[in-house]
């Protein structure tokens, strides 16, 4: 396993009212400041799709010696809309993403399930449309597609499951994120849907203060026979402008359980 920055770590740099951080920086920023050399992207961050400002981007990535595994994809729309011509929109949307992850060299893009906790079994079954639909086009083109435990139907990992064996498709995987389920299932849900993931979101605080049991979600990761990149995607309770001193020590506490 590997450590990797996701961009939603440094959101408020990002979203800063005054000189905010531009996405051709964020590589230097995460080799410079935290010694890491993989990142995963955010579609919000991104200035255009135009293929100059995409060239840049790679050359920006290069430049500073680091790799772009994937994109955290927003705003596209909801998989699981049960208006089959609302649906298919969605789908259209996401397909965008195909183009920008080609030409950004990633792995994967993650969207999320849309729906409700408790969409019931229409909603899932448009759902398994959607992501067989973009499953099949990312089997042709070697991009994988995940979906992250991110609300809607994602709030429960039986469905989660259902949705990538029901699919099917290699190409469609799971992105375990340790701070998204509630508390009373927390662990057992990231258990559940760890074996079908392609990489991880860590997280190590609530809002509260009141910290997730990182070695113990780690040793899930590592029981689930994961060898990708564990991205840390906050910095827990320094979330905000004390950022770098929070990913640090979520840093180190990963290293020493890998």
């Amino acid at each position: 396993m590997k450590i990797g920055l996701a961009g939603w770590a440094i959101v408020h740099r990002f979203k800063a009212e005054e000189n905010p951080l531009q996405l051709l920086d964020y590589f230097r920023v995460a080799k410079e400041e935290f010694d890491i050399d993989a990142v995963e992207l955010n579609n919000v961050f991104m200035a255009s799709h135009d293929d100059a400002y995409l060239q840049q981007i790679v050359h920006a990535a290069k430049a500073a010696g680091v790799t772009m595994l994937g994109v955290a994809v927003d705003g596209t729309g909801d998989l699981s809309l049960t208006d089959e011509a609302q649906r298919k929109k969605s789908v259209a949307n996401a397909m965008e993403y195909f183009g920008i992850a080609e030409k950004l060299g990633l792995q994967y893009f993650r969207v999320n399930t849309g729906g409700k906790p408790d969409g019931g079994e229409d909603a899932i079954q448009a759902c398994i449309r959607s992501f067989r639909e973009l499953g099949e086009e990312g089997k042709r083109r070697g991009i994988a597609i995940a979906t992250e435990n991110h609300g809607g139907l994602s709030y429960d990992p039986d469905v989660m499951v259902r949705i990538i064996k029901e699919v099917g498709l290699p190409s469609v995987r799971t992105l375990p994120d340790f701070g998204n389920f509630p508390d009373e299932i927390r662990y057992e849900a990231i258990e559940k849907i760890m074996p079908y993931a392609i990489a991880v979101h860590a997280k190590w605080h609530r809002r509260d203060g009141t910290r997730f049991d990182i070695p113990r979600l780690m040793d899930i990761v590592k029981r689930s026979g994961f060898d990708g990149y564990v991205f840390i995607e906050d910095s827990g309770k320094r979330f905000g402008k004390e950022d770098r001193e929070g990913i640090l020590e979520l840093k180190a506490e990963l290293e020493k359980c890998m």
